[in-house]
Formats: structure tokens, sequence, C-alpha cells
């Protein structure tokens, strides 16, 4: 067979190409991404013929999930194979989902690889669901954690069964056993309480992130073993999506290999259909294999991206993040951007209203905070990347998963596992250095069903990039099979000193910081640098306002110096210009947040400096020509090469700064900064401090730079899941907090539903 994709758009041979794709499928099932291809193609453009063919094409598939009926002798034998399953494991299984089963049940260590459309998710929450004991499920990333959220909530209503995204021990009264979702950073306060905890199965999803070559592909690492050594009797699985060799889990952590297993899944459940388009945007079809597509691109005769936008379909677009802050994505794609016009939906609004809350944004194009984010929504057009808050992304998923989104514009956050499928994926930039990713985001396209119908989707490219796009399909992915903390070769000093503490059990978990770091902290020549901090943050035991410390710049000043000290003790060397603008900025920040300030009370004070609001405001005849106030954007520290510069390019006028970007870089600061590194640091020098003196006001320090509060009821609360946000509305409807339970006032059935889903697993 040859130049299919000609032939089958020119009606030429079709039943020949129907019998050859169907024996191949028949007797290989669906692991070819070429027969895959021409399914697509026979769907599309022979619709009617595929109809008379759809039963057994979908039977040879095996998707048991789709009601199909048995007409053949063919077809009868995969009935009984589904039977077969039915009977075994009570659910309709695809062959895949029950060697899977299958796998985990008959080893101590299975690790897999599959598409992302083979249902392992369907798997785990069934595996989930039927477990006796605890569960720790370990994913990459926060976004992650709140799907696997979600879903389970839905599919366990049993209240005695504790949904956490943290470790900890509680509502003991009335949990039986606990599902833990967590990254392998959250994972490790599991150590700190095992003889507390029966844990019957780790499952370790999106476990490519071991291969990572940085700190996170190593403390991933370091989590396995870990686990393995407190819970040897254990289950341990690892899934991952298009990897050759999964067993390298395996080989690298050191499992028994006489009770482990590892497989590779290749079959696939949806088709794809790949178009390249040139720099006038016409489409143009193309295979994966040219001996049996065709040599030469064919021209399309409709616009993909077109006809799903009008068919009601949604639309990724994969851009980098510089084109969604610089507004080049609206300009580029506008004819896809003028399709989607503004929708007036209730549903649409609450969301839209929800984020308000949270980001402090605004819709409205002449408001002082006026947010493109959320003004697109009201034309189902989302962007995502990873500067987005957190809790805002959560929403924004849910708003696609709802079927309102239309065109997502999105960097590569969306690679880490996050189930938004959409109908056309448009690869806007090729990174060949990052294979695994791209499959990733081609995966995205197509969405599995269980109507009655073959599902495909469609993948578009550059037309420069289709050689190095057969190459990145073809080539099978490899992990590697030695871990990060059996190599030698390692440059950077400090992931060196973060490797020699995980293989020496040197690192802390209480503290998330090795025992060198400690020793930094702890020496006798930091304890006027502490004191001097808690002189100016307490006046006796009492929080000194922020108005206070704002109104004194000299006080200001030397309150900020005394924090860079602290961190340049932590160091071990002075600080360059750089990287005390953005540590100064950090500072301020923690400092708002200790005075109780949200998330959207930081983006207007930070959007108010940078865009000189009040002058503006304030009138006068220049009022509108001023220049944006220098403004020191989030960069990763330490870095000594990191230069003083502003946000915001010289010439930009305080008008124009955007809000977004404040909000986004705010995000930064808090979560990738503060969150992931600084917070760790001040918390193990307040906290060792009390230790050592007693003195009250380092402990209520330590537990506002860690928990944001130093109220006992409050950081219950937070233990038990509730953002700050939760609460503000929750907490006169609680009646008493511990690690026993939750007691509730009767008022609590008064609070809308939508304000107590963060508690709702808690209530009687």
């Amino acid at each position: 067979m040859k130049d299919l994709i000609k032939n089958i758009k020119s009606n030429t041979g079709i039943e020949r190409t129907f019998s050859y794709v169907m024996d191949n499928i028949y007797k290989y099932g669906p692991v070819s991404v070429t027969d895959m291809e021409i399914l697509s193609y026979l769907a599309l453009y022979s619709p009617e013929a595929f109809e008379n063919h759809k039963n057994a094409i979908l039977n040879y598939m095996a998707v048991y999930y789709k009601e199909t009926s048995r007409n053949t002798l063919r077809d009868a034998v995969f009935g009984q194979y589904r039977r077969y399953i039915k009977d075994t494991y009570h659910q309709d299984y695809t062959p895949v989902q029950a060697d899977i089963i299958k796998g985990i049940a008959n080893s101590n260590c299975f690790s897999f690889s599959a598409p992302t459309s083979t249902g392992k998710s369907f798997v785990f929450m069934n595996l989930i669901q039927e477990s006796q004991h605890d569960i720790v499920v370990v994913v990459p990333s926060r976004a992650l954690i709140n799907e696997y959220y979600l879903k389970l909530s839905t599919l366990i209503t049993d209240r005695s069964v504790n949904i956490l995204t943290f470790i900890d021990k509680i509502n003991t009264n009335h949990a039986r056993k606990n599902v833990f979702v967590v990254t392998p950073e959250r994972c490790r306060e599991l150590f700190k309480q095992k003889d507390s905890f029966t844990v019957d199965m780790f499952l370790f999803d999106e476990a490519q992130l071991s291969n990572e070559d940085s700190k996170r592909g190593l403390y991933f690492d370091s989590i396995v073993r870990r686990c393995l050594k407190a819970f040897p009797h254990a289950k341990f699985v690892f899934a991952h999506p298009f990897v050759k060799n999964p067993g390298s889990q395996i080989a690298k952590n050191h499992f028994n290999q006489d009770t482990s297993a590892a497989i590779q899944y290749t079959q696939k459940n949806v088709g794809q259909l790949f178009f390249c388009k040139d720099k006038d945007f016409n489409f143009y079809h193309f295979g994966i294999d040219p001996q049996v597509m065709g040599k030469t691109k064919q021209r399309a005769d409709f616009d993909p991206i077109e006809k799903t936008i009008l068919d009601g379909g949604t639309a990724l677009f994969y851009v980098s993040k510089a084109q969604i802050y610089n507004g080049g994505i609206l300009k580029k794609f506008s004819k896809y951007v003028d399709l989607c016009k503004e929708v007036q939906s209730e549903k649409i609004e609450d969301y839209i209203e929800r984020l308000k809350q949270y980001t402090g944004g605004d819709t409205g194009v002449n408001q002082s905070h006026y947010s493109l984010l959320l003004a697109l929504l009201k034309r189902g057009i989302v962007i995502h990347h990873g500067s987005l808050p957190l809790q805002t992304r959560l929403i924004i998923e849910q708003f696609t998963k709802d079927g309102l989104c239309k065109i997502c514009f999105a960097t590569s956050t969306l690679e880490q596992g996050i189930n938004m499928p959409f109908d056309v994926v448009f690869l806007d930039r090729m990174e060949n250095s990052k294979p695994l990713s791209v499959k990733n985001l081609i995966g995205r396209a197509g969405r599995s069903s269980t109507d009655l119908k073959f599902d495909f989707g469609y993948v578009i490219i550059n037309a420069s990039n289709i050689s190095n796009f057969r190459k990145i399909m073809n080539q099978d992915e490899e992990l590697d099979d030695v871990s990060s903390l059996e190599k030698t070769d390692l440059q950077d000093e400090d992931f060196n000193e973060f490797k020699e503490a995980i293989l020496n059990d040197t690192y802390s978990d209480e503290y998330n910081l090795s025992e060198k770091d400690l020793e930094k902290l702890t020496a006798n020549n930091i304890d006027l640098v502490i004191q001097n901090i808690l002189n100016s943050t307490f006046e006796e035991n009492t929080l000194i306002s922020l108005s206070t410390i704002s109104a004194d710049l000299r006080y200001r000043l030397a309150l900020y110096a005394n924090f860079r000290e602290i961190y340049a003790m932590y160091l071990g060397r002075t600080l360059e210009a750089g990287e005390i603008n953005v540590l100064d900025t950090a500072i301020k920040i923690i400092l708002w947040k200790i005075h109780g300030k949200t998330f959207k009370n930081i983006c207007w004070y930070r959007y108010s400096y940078a865009s000189r609001s009040h002058e503006r405001e304030s009138g006068g005849q220049n009022a509108e020509e001023l220049p944006a106030a220098f403004f020191t954007q989030c960069k990763d520290i330490p870095d000594k090469s990191l230069s003083v510069f502003s946000m915001f390019p010289l010439g930009t006028k305080a008008k124009d700064v955007s809000y977004d970007l404040v909000m986004y870089d705010t995000y930064d600061y808090i979560d990738k900064l503060i969150g992931f590194k600084l917070s760790d640091i001040f918390y193990a020098t307040f906290i060792k401090y009390f230790e050592r003196t007693a003195d009250p006001r380092a402990d209520r320090l330590a537990k506002y730079v860690k928990y944001g509060t130093d109220s006992p009821r409050f950081i219950w609360m937070l233990r038990y899941g509730l953002s700050f946000e939760d609460i503000e509305i929750l907490d006169k409807h609680i009646d008493e907090i511990s690690p026993a339970e939750i007691v509730f006032k009767n008022s609590i059935s008064e609070v809308p539903d939508i304000d107590k889903s963060s508690i709702s697993r808690f209530l009687n």
C-alpha cells in the first residue's frame, strides 16, 4: 500500500484500504501510528463506508467501554474476550487495562508505559477504591494533585476515607483509611509519621520526572528509595507515557528483579491526522510513514482549526511564554480568535467571578485592574502556563472540562499529565531537545469517548518541522537506567551537596534542608541578626503593624538588610546586586503575607506601584505620559550573574502596565521563590533560634513564615486543607477543630456548596 492519503481523498481503492488496515488491527491490535492514521483518514473522507465497518473496527481495537454488537465470527472472538475480562475484573476494561491490573496484582513492583489515551487513570481510580489500607499517589505537579482529588472525591463517596493532598494524621475519629495525593516534595512528610500509616500501594504517575537532570529528578529517586525502605511490604506502581524502557525504574531503584515486572504498551484508543501549515496558513496533509501514506504532502481542502471551532470543538495552541506575555498570540492567530464571539452565559460568569475574587482582576477594558486573561474567558479563550496562580489554573482547567473552552493558548505546563484533551493540537514551536514532551502534547489531540464512534483528532505543525516531527514520532524514548544518586560526574556544587545529604541520610525532612545548611543557620554569629529582625517585627510580643514598618524607610531597609544577611549566611557568600533586588522584593511580599494580605491584595499593591495609579488618578497635565515604575521581576536565586533590571522595558508607560503580568510575577515570587526556597530557610532559622532561646517571638515568626498565621486554630484549618480564602468564609461555622475531627455549627448548612467544597468530606 502506498500514497494512501491521496487515494483516500480521491476515493480510490477504499475497500481495499479498509481490508488492509482492518486485517492489521485484527492481527496486531491498534499499535501502529500509521494504521490509526489510515483509519482517521477513512473516517474523515469516507464516512459512509466507514459506518459499514465501524462496528468491526471498534471490536478489533478492543475498546470495550463502547457498546458494540457482534456480527461476525471475528467480532465474536473479541466478544468472548470482553466477557472474560468483565467476569474476571467486573469492569469494562480494555485488554491493556486488564493487563495492567494483572501486572500489579502479580508483582511487588510493576512499571509500565502507555499512550495518554490508554485510560490508566480509570484503572488507578478503581485500585484506590478497592484498597483496604492507605494509598499514596505521587504526581509531578500540584495541578495534577487537584485533578486526582476531584476525581477521587466524586468516585469515593464513603466519608470514612480521607482524601488528602498532604500527609497528615487527621480526622481520626472518622477515617478508616487515607488516600494521599502528593508531589515528591510533599511526600517527605510521610517518613516523619510512618508508624501511623499502613500503606498498601504507592502509585507514581508521570514517573518520567525521575529522568530530569535536576534536584527534582534526584529528589524523586530519593523518595522512591525511602518509601521502599519505610514500607517494604507495599506495592510500587510506576506509570509513564511513550517510554520504551519502563523497567528503568526497577533497575535504578534496585527493586528485586524476581518480584518486579515492566511492560511497554503501544495500543492506542484514539487516531490522529497530521497537518502542516505554511506561512500563509494553507494546510497540508502528511503522513508519519511516507512509504505508505505518501512522500508528497497533500493540500487539505479545509482549515482544520477553523472547522473545529465552528463545529463546537476545542483547539490547543502550544506557544512560547513570551508570546503570551507580549500578546503576540492574539495578533498571530487573530483569524481564530475572531471566530470566538462573546457568549452570555451564567456558567461562564460564575467562573469569571470566582477568578475576580481570587486574582483581583477585572474584565472591563477601562477598569484599573483590567485582566486580559479574565476578559478572554467570555469568548471561551483560555490561557495556561506555569506562572498562572495555582487556584486560577485549577478554575481554568475546570472551565475547559466543562466544555466552555474553544481555544487554549498554553505552554509546556500541559505536559505533566493534566487531563485536558482537545480536538486539535497546533505545535507552534518544536522543542527537538524534549521529544517526550512533544509526544505528551501530541497525546492531547483527540478525545477518547464512550460514544459509538471512532475517535480521532488533528495535530498541526509548521511545514518547516516535518522532518524533525517524523523523527520524534518514530524514535523510542528511553529513560536512564542509572539514578543521579549513583552518578559521580555532576558538576553543580549545590547539586552535589544535595545528593550527598540524600545518600548520607543527612537531609532533614522536617526543615527540607541538609544538616550543613542547618549548621550555617544556627551558627553563633546569626543570633544578633535574628534578634534585630524580632525587635523590628514585634513590640514585646505583638506584631508591629505593616503601616508602621512602611512609614519609616530607614527602619524598613534595615529590616530587609537583616533578612538579606541570613540568606547570605545560608549561601556562604555576599549577594550580588541583582540577587539583592529580587530578595528585597520577596521579603516585602513575605511581610505582606505575615500581616494577612491575600494574593489579591498583594497583586493590587504591586500593580498600583508599577502603574503609578495614585499619581495618574491625581491628574496633572502629563499623567498619561508617566513612565512605569522600576519593577523587579521574579528570577531564580541564587544566581551570581543576575543583573539589575526592570520587568517593564524602558519607555513603557505607566498606564500600559499589564495587570496580568504583575499577577503572574507575584505568583512566581510566592510559589516558586518564597514557597519553594526562602520559606524553608527562614522557618528553620527562626524555629532553631526558638529552640535555643525559648524566645516566643521566634516561634511565632517561624509559624507566620511557614503558615501565614500563628493561630493554632487556623493552622489546623490549613492542615485540613482549607485555604485562607476558605477560612475567611468558614471559620465562624466551625465549633472545634483538632486532629480527631472538625465539629461544625448548625449554620454550616446555610453556606453555599461551592464555598464549602474544601470541607465537604468532613461533613456528616
